[in-house]
């Protein structure tokens, strides 16, 4: 198992404080790691599986639930909790004695006001699949570049990574349970298989602009539903949006967005296409989802306060991520190929010459991935 930078921080926060926020994908091992913590520190605690209906309608009903309880609660899959704000308010009021644990899979329906309380209090933490930074920790940065491939075309999952002759089934069982699955105690699916359709061609137009009508024409479904389902499918942190980037200036795109997927493994097992990268006819669609992708997770683990965009224009000039933080904007493209002369649209260097513009290549990726200053 690849150790966790979270591991630290999860650990002084459960010393300090009696409330802990914890969101992130399923099955990138949110539940193990809290759970290793708890064992390798000797504590007493009991996990809540809030999956189970009978469980959730005692905690619904009644706070007793947590009377007599051990020195932690683990909320596993809370987002099931119809009474989790409340929940929430009651731990922080005092009315339960024990430290709780949240562990949600999906956004959950609590109060913003609530939510970033508890961000800035650093009680929030984001667990993906193990980032770029994490595994070439563990395995050595050579190590972690001879599988980079591998990383292109698998994703990052534990559960994939461990047993890659079975990555296909994996990861169309991760797919199904985020699809066929209700969601959260309010958000659920009910067209799965177009849903399903829907993704298949975001898959396919990675790193392209998002056009909800010519979705809606191709999927059978209405262009509001297809907006909500991309939102709820970001919601369970397994897409990222980024909208696009403007100052008025001539040609911009406006009120547009790009999605990518949190991991290239997903995205593959969508279009069916595992062949290695010298087969492949998408790379540069595979490095920008995979390099952008890890981008987002390293930034929302380390709590980053920068906005991200794309920037692009009517005639098809593109900078692919766009970093706002401070007032100051550093500006990306990305390429497969590292020895590539990469030129900046003219236009784009017109309208912000104070930008800090960059290539994501292979040469360059491996800095940019474990920047721990973003």
């Amino acid at each position: 198992m690849i150790p966790r930078i979270q591991r630290t921080t999860i650990q002084e926060k459960l010393k300090s404080s009696k409330l802990l926020f914890i969101q992130g994908p399923r099955k990138v091992g949110k539940r193990q790691l809290l759970e290793s913590i708890l064992n390798e520190n000797q504590v007493n605690y009991t996990v809540v599986d809030c999956l189970d209906k009978k469980t959730r309608k005692s905690i619904e009903s009644s706070t007793d639930a947590f009377r007599n309880v051990p020195e932690v609660v683990l909320l596993y899959e809370a987002q099931y909790l119809n009474n989790l704000n409340a929940l929430l308010e009651d731990v922080l009021m005092g009315k339960i004695s024990s430290t709780l644990v949240v562990m949600c899979s999906f956004v959950p329906s609590v109060e913003p006001d609530l939510l970033e309380a508890l961000r800035i209090e650093g009680l929030e933490i984001n667990l993906f699949a193990p980032s770029f930074y994490e595994s070439a920790q563990h395995f050595g940065l050579p190590e972690e570049e001879r599988l980079l491939e591998e990383r292109l075309i698998y994703g990052n999952y534990p559960e994939v990574l461990a047993d890659l002759p079975m990555a296909e089934v994996t990861l169309r069982e991760i797919i199904q349970d985020a699809i066929f699955t209700k969601m959260s105690g309010q958000e659920r699916i009910n067209k799965g298989d177009k849903l399903l359709r829907m993704l298949q061609l975001l898959a396919f137009n990675v790193g392209d602009t998002v056009s909800y009508n010519d979705i809606s024409e191709r999927c059978g479904l209405d262009n509001e539903t297809v907006e909500r389902y991309i939102k709820l499918l970001e919601d369970a942190f397994l897409l990222f949006r980024l909208p696009s980037y403007h100052t008025n200036q001539r040609y911009e795109l406006k009120k547009s967005n790009m999605v990518y997927f949190a991991d290239n493994g997903v995205r593959n097992v969508l279009i069916s296409n595992f062949n290695p990268t010298f087969l492949r006819n998408d790379m540069n669609e595979l490095w920008r989802n995979y390099v952008i992708a890890e981008r987002l997770k390293w930034m929302r683990m380390q709590q980053s306060a920068a906005d991200v965009f794309f920037w692009k224009t009517h005639t098809r000039q593109q900078m692919d991520l766009i970093e706002l933080k401070d007032g100051k904007i550093r500006a990306y493209k990305t390429d497969w190929e590292k020895r590539k002369k990469v030129k900046f649209p003219k236009s784009f260097q017109e309208a912000y010459p104070e930008a800090k513009t960059s290539v994501l290549n292979r040469s360059t990726y491996w800095s940019f991935l474990s920047q721990k200053n973003v």
